[in-house]
This record gives C-alpha cells, structure tokens and sequence, in this order.
C-alpha cells in the first residue's frame, strides 16, 4: 500500500512539474513574441541553463538583437549551440550562417557545413539552399551539381522562391540534371508568381521569342518591383520590334527607367533610341506624339471604348488620364486637335462622360510618369493624372 502510496505521488509531482515547466515556455515565447525584451529574456533565461532548446534559441535571438542595444555574438553562438545540440533547426541554420562568416566564433567552413547539413536534414528550405550553394561553387566541400542540384529542388518543394529560380535555372541549363525546359518553366513561373523579380525578368527571357506579350507582361512585373534589366530589356523589345510593333517612344521611356533605376548601360541604348526618335521626327514632325508603328500606318482613326472594356484592364494598372468630357464629338475632337488619335482613345463611362486615356498601360506609377515625358507634348503633361483603371468605374 505504501509503494502504490508512493508511485501515485511521485507520478503527481512529475505531472505537476511538466505543467509547470510548460506554463513557464509560454511565458517565454509570449514575452518574447510581443518585444518585450528585458522580461523575455528573465522568463526565457532559466529554461536555457536547463537546455530547453526553444528558450535557447530564443535569449540567442535577444542577444542579437542586443539586451543593452548591443548584440553579443559570442553570447549568440553560445545558446545557438545549446539549441542547435536539442535538434532546433533554425538554430542549427543560424549557427552555420556563424561560422561561414565567423560571427562570433572563428569562422570554420567545415563546422558550417556540419550545421547547415543538420538543419537540411531536419528540414530547413534556407539551410538546402545555402547547402546547394556550397556544393554548386565547391566551397569547403568536392563540387557537385548533382547534390546541389537535388538539395535545391528539395527547398523549392518547400516553397523557397530563390529555390524555385535556380531549380529552373538548372533545368533550363542541363547543371546537375538533364535539360528539361517544360520543368525549367514550371519553376521559373511559380517563383514569378510569388514575386521574385528576378524570377520574373527570367521569364521574361524565356517567353519573349514565343509568346512576346505574356514575356512583355512579366517584364513589366519585375519593373514595377524596380528591377532595372526587366526595364532594359522591354527598351530594346520595343526598339527592336522583338514580337511586338516597334514603339520608339516607350522604348525611351523604358530605358530612361533602367537608367534611373541603377542599370549604367541603359544610357547608351538611351542616346541611341533618343538619336533614331530625331531621325524620325525630322521626317515626320508629328511623329513626336505617335509610336512608330502608328506613324507608318495609313490614317489615324478615334477610337471608343465601353466600361465593360474599362472593366476588363488589369484593375490595380496604371493608365493616363488627358481629360474629361461630355459628348462623342468633343472627346474626338479633343484628339484630333492634339495629335492623338494614335496614341489616345475615349472611353464611354456613361451617356454624356467620355474620359480620354493613352492605349497603353502601365504596371507602376513610375513608368508611367516616366512615359509621359516622352509621349506627350508638354501642353498636356501639366494636367495629365495617372491613375488606377479601378478608379475609373469606382466612386
């Protein structure tokens, strides 16, 4: 009777102390989930001395952040390796970035290696990544594309967007797997579609030769994240006529983009649109107001355009508003007084409001403004107001 006495007991205290040792973590996690770093790190503290590798992970966190507004590294490492050695996968990623860039400790390519390949083994997608970077350049390990190659399409599985692109990029290239274009687009498209820029000014690449407008689509993407070679690039589709009609004006205004955005060769090509726009003007002196498809074509014609066509355009774009009017025939006239018929149309909002655009759309405010220089005389820049399609059929 008094060992069952003392089994019932004992089984009591261990739960009692499990709960207890749970209501503490949360405390620990809350604090430090909230900020409040000076209470986080009291709450957090005596479960890392007794090897809790969530509360380690945690005070490495606030050392980094700085308890004092100065972050201690090697306090850092310390709890990182305490977390890591209780299987924490972040922390074991943390402690690899560590000792590759020896931050806190002497920097060790093979102590790196060892945490990176813990931290993809227990299932980290930035630990394969910067692991199938190693393998890839041949860093402190025997090159591999194979292995790196695998290791990155395990990370982009799990959703990591550089994963995805270089999985693509590897798949477009034959680097570690058979070339398999159809596969190198699926990647290279899921990555577009999360946002990656880069990913996008890829896809770019890949379409323009087969499907100009979906590639012009993505270009504009990655141009309305600032991505100066997309900008570059849809420069020289529009110079060039790669797939689409030659359009002088929006090739400048593109490169002026690029340019702007950081990209130095673009003002070469810059001065080079800017000199063929010269030639053409001279030639044709109304030109300055229509593309150069346009200026070749036979007569211009007004053109109309209902809500529902309003509607259809891409909802968060940006078009130019030139003006608002109340008939057919002041929206027609308004074009032809301007020189405009080619590069403007109206749009039927109701029975006696007629809104003027430009045809073309923009996928940023800034391409759009920076257009604006190139295609409108200056008369209509002042009063010209870029907004959204939305804003249009909104009130």
């Amino acid at each position: 009777m008094f060992n069952r006495l003392r089994v019932i007991l004992t089984s009591v205290l261990l739960l009692s102390s499990t709960s207890v040792i749970a209501t503490d973590l949360e405390r620990c996690q809350t604090l430090f989930l909230k900020g409040e770093i000076g209470p986080a790190y009291q709450a957090c503290l005596p479960l890392a001395q007794v090897g809790d590798v969530q509360a380690a992970f945690n005070i490495a966190r606030l050392q980094a952040i700085g308890l004092e507004g100065t972050p201690d590294w090697r306090k850092v490492v310390k709890w990182l390796t305490v977390s890591a050695a209780g299987k924490h996968h972040e922390a074991a990623y943390n402690l690899a970035i560590a000792y590759q860039l020896g931050k806190g400790v002497t920097a060790d390519q093979q102590q790196a290696l060892k945490y990176y390949q813990q931290s993809a083994e227990l299932g980290n997608s930035k630990a394969m990544r910067n692991l199938a970077l190693l393998y890839e350049k041949g860093e402190g390990i025997e090159k591999d594309l194979d292995q790196a190659f695998s290791l990155y399409q395990r990370s982009a599985e799990q959703g990591l967007t550089d994963s995805q692109l270089k999985t693509g990029l590897m798949l477009l290239q034959g680097e570690g797997v058979e070339k398999d274009p159809q596969a190198a687009r699926y990647w290279i498209e899921l990555a577009a579609e999360s946002g990656d820029d880069k990913a996008q000014l890829a896809l770019g690449v890949l379409l323009i030769d087969f499907d100009p407008y979906r590639a012009i689509h993505w270009y504009n993407q990655a141009v309305s994240q600032g991505n100066p070679y997309a900008a570059h690039n849809l420069a020289l589709v529009y110079f060039e006529g790669t797939g689409v009609p030659v359009d002088m004006m929006h090739a400048l205004a593109y490169a002026e983009t690029s340019n702007e955005l950081g990209n130095g060769l673009s003002a070469a090509l810059y001065q080079k649109i800017l000199a063929r726009l010269q030639q053409t003007i001279v030639s044709d002196p109304q030109s300055i107001s229509k593309p150069l498809a346009i200026v070749e074509s036979d007569r211009p014609r007004f053109e109309e355009k209902n809500l529902e066509w309003l509607k259809a355009q891409p909802a968060r774009h940006y078009v130019v508003q030139l003006a608002r009017l109340n008939s057919h025939n002041s929206a027609e006239s308004f074009l032809q007084e301007q020189g405009l018929l080619n590069t403007a149309h109206a749009v039927v909002l109701d029975s006696h409001d007629y809104v003027v655009l430009l045809k073309q759309g923009f996928s940023d405010r800034a391409t759009a403004q920076n257009a604006l220089k190139v295609i409108l005389p200056k008369s209509l820049t002042k009063d010209a107001w870029i907004r959204s399609y939305r804003s249009l059929y909104t009130h």
